[in-house]
Order: structure tokens, then sequence, then C-alpha cells
């Protein structure tokens, strides 16, 4: 995606140029004399993108190789900004490029600086009919997987100048990242908040996972209670549905094992080292010996959308939700209901 012309000179230069004078190759951390307040006029926002770029990298080389930029360009970009605002932005250190105090205290101003002119070219662009931009997405990782590929199948059809970024997150790292600006939506559970506008998918149950040999494995349920007996593999602090459904009914599970990865949850089933409980998205599809249980009584969690402002988004997000919606309403329709796929896992027929 472009942003101004092209002809635009913003002292940048790209692998095939000549290399700058070797004086601005010194790093992006050189002291810089504070300009007065009236000469702090304005910042180019490609600058502002690059330095976006820098924070998410940690590194100048590799910022520069994901923009296209030469190393020396990229330390000119950063040093002409620094000069321009009148502090350092970074400390090179040698793990990398860690931000300064005043530079981790202007970045979501330069996020927000960034996105409001990325949606101005957006709706700019749909206003004369062609939509382009940038979608990035927070998503649990089995929506990623069994929801957003059909979605952007059909909506990557309709609009090829849109790119989108995915990022498979727990709902803290989601919600994290509504607030600073980095993702336009994200596909989580239902927060306890009330901040930013909720839209549900799905309500989905949880089942119980234990190994063929699991003395459990016969038995057409499983009872939540005897997770106070016995050895739990549970999510490390990566599903707050879970224990807040578990909470009023004051169970406290017997957890031996935890992990963030449902599928190194599952491998540690296979080993029959204890029983794990997770929502039914996550093990659509599986494949393995593992057998699966519906809960006595049962548990469920809200899959949706969580997004900032529905009215403040972009075009783009605006409407790749539409076809988000249109797709998994077409998925889970035709899927059987819950207690019907239960019976038909634990008979091992899907």
């Amino acid at each position: 995606k472009m942003y101004g012309s092209e002809k635009e000179d913003n002292g940048v230069q790209s692998q095939g140029e000549k290399e700058k004078d070797s004086t601005e190759d010194a790093g992006p951390t050189t002291e810089v004399t504070a300009p007065s307040s009236s000469e702090v006029k304005s910042v180019n926002i490609k600058d502002l993108q690059f330095f976006l770029t820098a924070v998410e990298e940690e590194n100048i080389t590799q910022a520069a190789k994901r923009i296209g930029y030469t190393e020396s360009g990229a330390s000119h970009i950063i040093k002409r900004l620094e000069k321009e605002i009148g502090f350092p932005l970074f400390n090179r250190t040698r793990k990398g490029l860690v931000l300064t105090s005043n530079g981790e205290r202007i970045l979501p101003f330069a996020r927000r600086i960034v996105q409001a002119n990325e949606l101005f070219i957006e709706e700019a662009s749909a206003i004369c009919g062609v939509l382009e931009g940038h979608i990035s997405i927070g998503a649990y990782e089995s929506a990623a997987i069994h929801w957003l590929p059909p979605a952007l199948a059909r909506f990557h059809r309709d609009f090829p100048n849109i790119t989108v970024g995915i990022n498979e997150w727990r709902s803290d790292e989601i919600e994290a990242g509504l607030e600073d600006g980095s993702i336009d939506f994200g596909i989580t559970s239902q927060p306890q908040s009330r901040k930013m506008e909720w839209i549900s998918l799905k309500t989905e149950p949880y089942m119980a996972v234990c190994a063929p040999n699991s003395p459990f494995a016969k038995e057409l349920a499983f009872q939540l209670r005897r997770l106070e007996e016995t050895v739990c593999i549970l999510p490390y602090h990566t599903d707050p549905d879970l224990y807040q459904s578990l909470n009023p009914m004051e169970i406290r599970p017997k957890q031996v094992f935890s992990a963030r990865n449902e599928f190194t949850m599952m491998a540690l089933v296979a080993q029959n080292l204890g029983i794990s409980i997770l929502p039914e998205l996550v093990l659509r599809g599986y494949q393995g010996d593992n057998v699966l249980l519906p809960l006595v009584p049962p548990i469920y969690r809200s899959l949706g959308i969580l997004i900032p402002s529905m009215r403040d988004a972009s075009p783009a997000a605006r409407r790749f939700l539409q076809y988000l919606r249109e797709t998994v309403d077409q998925i889970e329709g035709m899927l059987p209901p819950p207690c019907m796929l239960e019976y038909a896992t634990r008979c091992g027929e899907c």
C-alpha cells in the first residue's frame, strides 16, 4: 500500500542506490539537542511507519530488510525522526533495539497517527469505489484455523488489494493489541469488561479428553467434580473462561501439568498422564487416539468479535467482518448440535 507520492523525498535509499555518507551510520541513539517547541511542527508519516516497524523487529537490519531499505537509509530515518522530535527513541544493546523511556511514551501516539493515516487512505479509496488497505487480526488459534481461511478465501477473491495479518494470541494479548491499536479487531471469548463492542459468533461446549487406556475412556461422559481427584492437564492461564466456569461450582482441579499450546496438552494426555478439558473448536477435526467425552454438567464459552468501535473501524475491516460472520454462520450451521457431535465423537465416528 502506498502512502503519498513515490516521488516524495524521504531520504531513504533502496538496495540499488548508493550508501549515504558514513557519518549517517552511527546509529539511532545519537544524542541530539532538543529543539524549542516552535521548531517541532510535523513529522513524516513514512518515518513513523518505519519507527513502528523497528519497534516490532527490535533490529534495525531486519526492519530495513522488511521494508526494502538499506541499513544506512534506515538509520537515517530514525536519526532524522529523533532530530525532529528532540530526543533519542532507541538504545542499542546486544539483543537489539530497545525503546528509551521517551520512546515508550511516544509509541502509542505514533500508532494512532499511522492508523489514522491508513483509515484516511482506506476511506478515500472506498469513496472512489476501490477498497484497499490492511487488516490486522488477533484471534484464538482455533478460530484462526477453522474460521479465518474460508472467510479470507472469499474476501480475497473480491478484494485482492487488501492485505491481512493474523496474530494467534491469547485473550489478554488480543485486548492489549486492541488497546494499543496494533490490531483492528479480535476473535476471542467474551470479556468481563464492556469497554469495547462485542459481537457473538458461537457458543461452544467444553469436552474432556483422555487417553484410550484411561479408566475414563469407557464412560459415556465425564463428571466435572472428578477433576478434584484426577491428575489434570490444563491451560496455563490461557483459558480464563474455563476457570470462570469452574469457580461458581467450587471445583478446584488437581492440576499437575499445564501448557499453553493445546497440541502439547493433547500429547501429554496421549501418554495417559492425566485428563484435559478443551473447547470443541480446538478439538474439531482431531484424528488422534485420545477419547473425547461430553461433560456433566456441561460448561460453555462464547466466541465472538471484539472491536473498539464498529463505527470507527476501517472500511476494509468492516467489510471483512461481514464475510467472517457469514462464513461462521455457514460453517456452524452445517454442523450437528453439540449433543450429536459429542455422541459421534465418543463413538469414534468423527
